[in-house]
């Protein structure tokens, strides 16, 4: 996949930077395929299963069905792009739209403990003002 293409692993890596999670650890990515009927959403989560992916499948609130595909791992820009081709094309094939991606973010203790003392610290600031 094309780096500037929005759902190139390179972009998706940049995203997750931008917001400050920690792509050392584990993060819960999902890719959204919509299928019409519930039958071709289960053909394609099938698919998925297949390859060692998990899924969920669900009816959205817009009564078509939703075909989550769940992978969670650390980020890395050769597995996303897999995935999302692989995502891609499997809309394509059941006649379903690919909708994007969503992913957990995470931060390390530190970078946790850093928030915490800043928000202490503003808070007090505050107080004395």
């Amino acid at each position: 996949m094309s780096p500037s293409h929005p759902y190139s692993g390179e972009s998706v890596i940049q995203q997750l930077k931008r917001f400050g999670s920690n792509l050392d650890e584990k993060h819960e990515m999902s890719f959204w395929l919509y299928f019409p009927e519930e039958k071709t959403a289960r053909r394609a989560a099938d698919r998925a299963k297949k390859t060692g992916l998990s899924t969920e499948v669900v009816r959205s609130v817009d009564n078509r069905w939703l075909c989550l595909i769940l992978c969670p791992h650390a980020p890395d820009e050769a597995l996303i792009d897999a995935v999302m081709e692989f995502s891609i094309g499997l809309a394509s094939e059941f006649g379903g739209e690919f909708d994007g991606w969503e992913s957990s973010l995470t931060t390390s203790p530190e970078e946790i403990e850093e928030l915490l003392k800043n928000l202490k610290s503003s808070s007090r600031k505050r107080r004395h003002s």
